[in-house]
């Protein structure tokens, strides 16, 4: 069986970053050339320069991991970037507008560290069926240098009480740490838990 425990995240301090929305960035695979420069363009500190690394004229093989690498160095020690005082579980929300209609939606999960179990049988995860090896060995390069995993992996389950479901939904009610409106027009909301 799966097993899950509280981890402490290293966040962006509002105190030193101001508004949040500037720093943050969609999902990586999905951030073009010119997306990478307006995100950069919309605060130096976004997070797309630890995420997605740019390559740069002379870089050796690895060069645009050891830069992410001192960037995030660099920022832990200015206080760009925090780390939480206590391990939690964090509860997030995303609400959204489904493209083309005026449907909104929202979807909650949970970021929690998940110990690492053999595929198969014997193992309570399932690999996903169709990860590319270029991005899976961006993403170690990227986890290698920096000690930190910059892409969260999702993952999901079958709950067939719904009984994660309704604690989701009542811890996301309460007052967020964190609650924002990128520039897509998507709310994020996150809420810690401690669980020390």
């Amino acid at each position: 069986m799966p097993i899950l425990r509280p981890f402490r995240a290293l966040r962006f301090d509002p105190s030193s970053v101001g508004d949040l929305a500037a720093v943050v960035a969609p999902p990586y695979d999905v951030i073009g050339p010119a997306e990478r420069a307006r995100l950069i363009a919309r605060h130096p500190a976004n997070v797309v320069r630890l995420d997605l690394p740019a390559e740069e004229s002379g870089d050796g093989a690895d060069d645009r991991y050891r830069r992410a690498a001192r960037t995030l160095a660099a920022w832990r020690s200015d206080g760009t970037l925090r780390k939480d005082p206590h391990p939690s579980i964090y509860v997030y929300e995303q609400t959204y507008r489904v493209p083309g209609t005026d449907v909104e939606r929202t979807q909650r999960g949970y970021f929690a560290r998940l110990r690492l179990e053999p595929f198969g049988a014997e193992g309570g995860i399932l690999r996903h069926e169709r990860t590319l090896s270029g991005p899976r060995e961006d993403r170690y390069k990227l986890l290698r240098a920096t000690g930190v995993n910059t892409s969260p992996v999702i993952g999901l389950f079958e709950d067939h009480s719904s009984g994660t479901a309704e604690r989701l939904r009542a811890i996301a009610a309460g007052a967020p740490d964190v609650d924002l409106t990128d520039g897509d027009g998507v709310q994020h909301r996150l809420e810690s838990r401690c669980r020390a």
